[in-house]
């Protein structure tokens, strides 16, 4: 993830921004820098591979709720199973 400080910590300062101008699309940034925006998530994952090829790049969607971030050790069944 450290790969990414750079282009997470633009998304930060540029957040209120594009919550007032676009919120709900999807942004990528790359090398800590805004790249464009985009209507959905395979628009800006088909550019972002394009441009950049396998990345690093961020995709994220503007005024999306944070993620939970769940241990990878967590195993879920089903209540039934």
């Amino acid at each position: 993830m450290t790969v990414l400080k750079d282009d997470i910590a633009s998304f930060e300062r540029m957040k209120s921004e594009l919550e007032t101008h676009h919120r709900m699309a999807w942004v990528v940034f790359h090398h800590g820098q805004f790249v464009d925006v985009y209507p959905d998530f395979d628009a800006a994952a088909s550019d972002a591979i394009e441009r950049f090829d396998t990345g690093p790049f961020l995709i994220r969607q503007v005024g999306a709720p944070p993620q939970i971030h769940l241990p990878g050790g967590m195993v879920f069944t089903r209540a039934n199973a």
